[in-house]
């Protein structure tokens, strides 16, 4: 089997090869006849577009393609011609070469080159590119190519997502059948007249420039701008922090956060949180420094540690309530740390609160039956009085009393 490109929209573009296999094919397939460069040709292929008009996604329509080529190869020599360039944007390619990679591709011409070329584009200064059918979330910093804006309906939803990132007033160009000089067009439009223009279709899309107006900073900016104080030329006091110096103004974010829930400040919570991140930030910057880990790490490691707990939502398990969630999320840690490792991990923030970490792990309950809020509040109180009428420490008699069952435990699973 041979694949194809056929080029942006005009058959200069085509190299000497792919036009003599194109015209020298006996079976040519083609993936849509709706491409200027068939036009200039003498070929008579046959074309797959009656599956677009019958598939529910463009995923199955690419996946039929494939099945289709794979069977009329058995009887012979196959050409199949795809618009552009074969590696470009180009799903069924990508899926008939992980089925049949003997296949011989010649490459051609994409649609990138003629439109960047003509919308003075350097792609060294950074380029996102996105499928305007898919899900994609704009930044106003990047460059941002838009792929198959076929119709006014698909360029109101573009319109819609680039809205929640960029205001009404950002610059966007619309190109259409860029290379192809007698149908070639460029539109210079406001964001909020995207979905004005008449004449797209399947050789539309759209190009967003990066706009410094709209620029928000991120975590990669959050992430410099701690780099650049624990650098040269940096904060002289950033600079002389570790680990451990940092750990009191970690516990202080951490209550100011909590603090803020507590009065349902909202406004205040959302400058808590950021002050809690900087010192996420703060943390992951000295220990790559140390070359132990990056940020990027830390957020890695979240995702997954977060993704594999639930397995109630990513995976086989199940769990209707969250009880059941809470379950399952304690087996899920299980399998990842061993008991003993679990109990050397939990926290020591304070003697009441690494106590009941420990007796919950060990599984240990009590005999009783359990008391409402205030009946423990008030048990804790008198506990409190007595030991203060005797001169004992809570603290040091929960401590002692915890070392005695992880000591036991300790015993017990040798």
């Amino acid at each position: 089997m041979i694949v194809v490109g056929l080029g942006p929209g005009d058959a200069s573009y085509l190299s000497a090869e792919a036009r003599e296999v194109l015209e020298g094919a006996q079976r040519l397939f083609v993936r849509t006849l709706l491409h200027p460069t068939l036009d200039q040709l003498d070929i008579n292929p046959l074309s797959f577009d009656e599956l677009y008009e019958n598939a529910d996604t463009f995923e199955e329509v690419y996946e039929q393609i494939v099945e289709r080529l794979l069977e009329e190869e058995k009887k012979g020599e196959v050409v199949y011609a795809v618009p552009g360039s074969p590696f470009t944007a180009e799903r069924s390619v990508e899926l008939l070469l992980k089925r049949a990679p003997h296949t011989k591709v010649i490459p051609g011409v994409s649609f990138l080159e003629p439109l960047l070329a003509k919308l003075r584009i350097d792609v060294s200064k950074g380029l996102r590119i996105v499928d305007a059918l898919s899900d994609f979330r704009a930044d106003p910093r990047e460059n941002l190519l838009i792929l198959q804006v076929y119709s006014r309906e698909i360029a109101s939803k573009v319109k819609l997502q680039l809205a929640e990132t960029h205001h009404d007033e950002a610059q966007v160009i619309v190109a259409g059948h860029v290379g192809v000089e007698e149908s070639e067009y460029i539109h210079e439009r406001k964001l909020w007249e995207l979905d004005r223009i008449g004449d797209f279709d399947h050789l539309s899309s759209v190009y967003v420039p990066a706009s410094e107006e709209d620029s928000r900073a991120g975590l990669r900016e959050l992430e410099e701008l701690m780099d650049r104080l624990l650098g040269p030329g940096g904060c002289p006091w950033d600079r002389e922090q570790s680990h451990a110096s940092l750990r009191r103004y970690l516990i202080e974010e951490c209550y100011e956060v909590i603090d803020a829930i507590d009065r349902e400040d909202f406004a205040d919570l959302e400058d808590e949180l950021g002050d809690l991140l900087f010192q996420v930030v703060f943390h992951s910057a000295l220990a790559k420094q140390e070359g132990y880990f990056r940020l990027d790490d830390v957020v890695a490691g979240s995702y997954d540690k977060i993704y594999s707990r639930h397995s109630h939502v990513f995976g086989e398990d199940a769990a209707g309530n969250p009880d059941a969630v809470v379950d399952l999320w304690e087996k899920n840690k299980g399998e990842e740390r061993s008991l003993a490792e679990r109990l050397e991990r939990v926290p020591k923030l304070s003697p009441l609160h690494y106590a009941q970490k420990v007796v919950k792990l060990l599984g240990l309950k009590t005999s009783q039956a359990a008391r409402s809020q205030e009946e423990i509040i008030t048990s804790l109180k008198e506990l409190v009085l007595e030991a203060n009428q005797a001169g004992y420490s809570l603290d040091a008699l929960l401590m002692e009393e915890v070392k005695r069952l992880l000591k036991k435990c300790k015993s017990e699973t040798k």
